[in-house]
């Protein structure tokens, strides 16, 4: 650049220097607007997920309260018209069974709001948890269907424990409650061992049941991940309810699973109290433990058959005892045994619960009705949103009746298709 005047030169340093800056704080701004609209799509995405999964746990919250709800109505109608001492008493035991079910899960909604202000209390006492655990095994009696044995397993000496007793049970009662949701066949064990040189003791629940997928482990104990409104395959708020109770109790929970093979939850707690020694010990409770029978009453060759597909035992006691004496009742657990129980028994009609393990209402009814598009369906579900019975409808069913329901609503719809 000989030649070149100097004030040139360095007037053209100096614009390089300022172009060099401009396209600097170029570069900075479109990176902040890129970071903005990245944390603006973020905020979208997760209010998005946020409002869908808030409005499948509503959904949820719906149907497990309408299917306890359902019992308590049923059953408190038709208790009143039976004659018989017995009969009373197992229709009050299936009612009382029931409403502490509502209770639970008003407890949990309760709980859920104390928790996200903070005032989560523990009230430790001395507790049995023999005693406790005989409690749990009264309080499933009637909530297992009787394909699944509820059994007990405790060890030989009684131990008592300084801790929440109330919290405890809860804890025991979220995870049982859950196995019963993904445990069709099979067992469910439950029980508590002293670890550690008697410094922990250790709770846990064991099924049988469908397992959990790899990638829902992580999920299962966060709040509103439910996808229970969508299938039969997922958590209730009993999971994170129960995380953070074990933690306040100053423990921790975990599971191990495996798809198809069942679940394992456990919960470790430290260990204040006492062990009592015993000789001779009752009876175990997994031997005592038992689960609901049913049988139906001898029916005769000219009556008309109904299929009743429905997993929750109680529901089912409840259109046995209004329907048994004048129809042959025959039993499917869920969605497959529905289609293959139509093939074999070619039922006059069919009263269908949506939500089911294996295989769901509105599959097993587009299925039939494919093979037998004359048989009458009549959806029975606590999902009674719009869209809900929209979708009954557009399966095949050709009614839908929403749990609770009336007993007298439910012959009447018998009645229209059956006895014309």
């Amino acid at each position: 650049m000989q030649g070149e005047d100097p004030r040139v030169i360095e007037k053209l340093m100096q614009q390089l220097v300022l172009a060099r800056e401009e396209a600097k704080r170029a570069i900075e701004e479109r990176d902040k607007a890129l970071e903005q609209l990245k944390e603006r799509e973020l905020t979208a995405e997760k209010a998005e997920r946020a409002s869908k999964m808030k409005s499948l746990f509503l959904a949820n919250m719906s149907h497990e309260i309408r299917t306890p709800l359902n019992a308590v109505e049923g059953f408190s109608r038709i208790m009143a018209e039976t004659d018989s001492a017995e009969e009373r008493m197992k229709f009050l035991e299936i009612i009382e069974s029931n409403n502490n079910r509502l209770q639970s899960l008003v407890n949990e909604v309760l709980d859920l709001s104390r928790v996200e202000a903070g005032e989560l209390t523990i009230r430790k006492k001395e507790t049995d948890l023999r005693a406790l655990c005989r409690n749990i095994r009264l309080s499933f009696k009637f909530r297992c269907a009787d394909t699944v044995k509820l059994i007990c397993d405790e060890p030989t000496d009684n131990i008592i424990m300084i801790t929440d007793q109330n919290r405890v049970m809860q804890v025991f009662s979220n995870l049982i409650g859950n196995a019963l949701k993904h445990t069709p066949s099979g067992s469910i064990t439950f029980g508590y061992r002293l670890m550690n040189q008697n410094q922990q003791i250790k709770f846990f629940v064991s099924d049988t049941g469908h397992g959990i997928a790899k990638e829902d482990i992580n999920n299962i104990f966060l709040t509103y991940v439910s996808k229970d409104a969508e299938t039969k395959n997922g958590h209730g708020l009993g999971l994170p309810l129960s995380k953070i109770i074990v933690e306040k109790l100053g423990g921790n929970i975990s599971v191990e699973s495996e798809l198809g093979k069942g679940s394992t939850f456990t919960f470790i707690l430290p260990f204040e109290g006492t062990v009592c020694e015993k000789s001779e010990r009752s009876r175990s409770l997994a031997h005592n433990s038992r689960t609901l029978r049913v049988t139906l009453r001898p029916q005769s060759q000219n009556q008309k058959t109904i299929l009743v597909a429905e997993d929750e035992e109680s529901n089912y006691q409840l259109i046995k005892n209004v329907l048994g004496r004048s129809y042959r009742l025959v039993r499917a657990n869920n969605g497959i045994d529905a289609v293959t129980l139509n093939d074999d028994e070619h039922p006059d009609l069919i009263l269908m619960d949506i939500r089911m393990p294996q295989m769901n209402g509105l599959d097993a009814t587009r299925i039939i009705k494919e093979v037998n598009h004359h048989v009458p369906i009549i959806a029975l579900s606590a999902f009674a949103f719009e869209e809900n019975i929209n979708e009954a409808m557009a399966a095949g069913c050709d009614e839908f009746l929403a749990k609770p329901f009336r007993v007298e609503d439910l012959i009447d719809l018998i009645d229209k298709y059956l006895n014309k």
